[in-house]
């Protein structure tokens, strides 16, 4: 038995919805980690890259499902993926801040450390281009556009140091 449109529109809602509160749950998690101890080992950072990149993917799913079943779902969904978009954000990047500003040898000092260290530094600078970009795009109340402009502080902030960590780095051709 085929299903109906509204059928089809009513499961897609429930799809949205659930993947609404998985992002909800992956958020939390990411926020513990930010309040927990900085990681240790490089392995245990890309654990947590790779967690919030999973977060950002499940964003962009939710963006691209929200509008066939929008009036299926609260008003509000559109302005709470994007808080918590900047919320996922702001905590990795407190997370990546207190990892890069103290750390771990092998990130510093390996023969793959440049390629590692640059590659953070495009991140981050994406980062700072997609905090910039909403700045520009949404209305944001005083709280949010404060918020985001601690985030954006905190983002320099890591770049700054990832540069200094990139220009102490082994080069390949000086290392041989």
């Amino acid at each position: 038995m085929a299903l109906t449109e509204a059928e089809k529109k009513e499961k897609e809602a429930h799809l949205v919805r659930q993947m609404a509160g998985k992002l909800r749950d992956d958020i939390n998690r990411l926020e513990k980690f930010r309040a927990g101890k900085p990681p240790q080992a490089f392995l245990e950072f890309c654990a947590i890259r790779r967690h919030h990149n999973d977060i950002q993917g499940l964003i962009y799913v939710i963006q691209e499902r929200m509008p066939a079943v929008a009036n299926l779902l609260p008003a509000s969904i559109g302005d709470w993926v994007i808080q918590a978009k900047m919320k996922a954000l702001s905590s990795f990047i407190e997370i990546s801040r207190r990892f890069v500003g103290d750390p771990p040898l092998t990130l510093t000092g390996s023969l793959t450390a440049r390629d590692v260290i640059a590659n953070e530094c495009k991140n981050f600078s994406d980062a700072r281009d997609f905090f910039n970009k909403i700045l520009m795009e949404q209305a944001l109340d005083d709280k949010t556009a404060d918020a985001l402009d601690r985030t954006l502080v905190m983002i320099d902030e890591t770049i700054e140091i990832i540069e200094k960590l990139l220009a102490k780095s082994s080069n390949y051709l000086e290392e041989f």
